[in-house]
């Protein structure tokens, strides 16, 4: 049966990939793709299983001649795809080159079956693609780019404006990451910070993260100081301030919101 032959490359695509990747060999080995897998509830690997037996379904409607079921079972994969590969775009500029050989077997498997249900696909395969270009998706890109002082806050929390004033009397160079930033936002939330400000200082492969306007106030502060002390005298060096993660949720910052700007009701923060 002709009808099979796709579907039995696609098999033999999937399988093979599996095989490889028994020996270490990835073809699968964009970082998108890893990310999308991360939205699913069940592990990703399990994906080449699901394909292996949509393909193997096909193969199999194709010998009994069952022509409409093949055919929807298929723009079915082909729309499931679209999601995979859109999330991946969205996510990672790189996209997975085995992912796309899928999606284009399953495109070809559908138009080979019935051309005009594969044309009423591409448009829900298109919304698919632009309802991800919509959607605020935290793309996988780096905070930090250099070394630096790098500080999430947000314009209207009054603990962030203090501690703002501050770094800037003292002619502390920082850079300043929106706190609707979404992976600003994933990145706190990893590390169980609710509260802003938080201020990532980076050196090298070392970091150390300051939370609250008072830490981080008390961290510079006894930082100038024991740059003085050493500069004006050859004394034993002063302790330095060991910074540490405020998760008290007490009056040092405000909460942690990607939905509204933070302000903690407008409140100004304790002298």
């Amino acid at each position: 049966m002709k009808k099979a032959i796709l579907p039995i490359l696609l098999i033999i695509y999937i399988i093979g990939d599996m095989v490889l990747k028994q020996q270490g060999v990835e073809l699968c080995s964009s970082t998108g793709c890893e990310m999308a897998g991360e939205l699913l509830k069940f592990d990703s690997r399990y994906l080449n299983y699901l394909g292996a037996l949509g393909a193997l379904t096909l193969a199999f409607l194709a010998f009994l001649k069952l022509d409409k079921l093949f055919t929807w079972l298929a723009a079915t994969m082909v729309i499931f795809e679209s999601l995979l590969i859109a999330s991946q775009i969205n996510l990672n500029p790189e996209v997975c080159k085995f992912c796309l050989g899928v999606y284009a077997l399953l495109w070809l498997i559908l138009l080979t079956a019935n051309r005009k249900v594969a044309l009423y696909a591409t448009a829900p395969a298109l919304a698919v693609f632009a309802a991800f270009t919509i959607l605020s998706i935290p793309q996988n890109r780096s905070l930090i780019s250099s070394d630096g002082l790098y500080l999430i806050s947000s314009k209207t929390c009054p603990h962030c404006k203090k501690t703002k004033e501050f770094l800037d009397s003292k002619n502390i160079e920082y850079k300043t990451i929106k706190s609707s930033d979404l992976n600003a936002f994933y990145f706190a939330k990893s590390l169980n910070i609710k509260q802003i400000p938080i201020a990532i200082i980076a050196k090298g492969k070392e970091y150390k993260i300051v939370v609250g306007d008072r830490d981080i106030i008390e961290h510079f502060n006894t930082k100038s100081q024991a740059q003085s002390n050493q500069t004006s005298t050859q004394a034993s060096p002063v302790e330095q301030y060991k910074p540490k993660l405020n998760l008290s949720g007490n009056d040092d910052g405000c909460s942690f919101s990607v939905i509204k700007e933070s302000d903690c009701d407008a409140q100004e923060p304790t002298k």
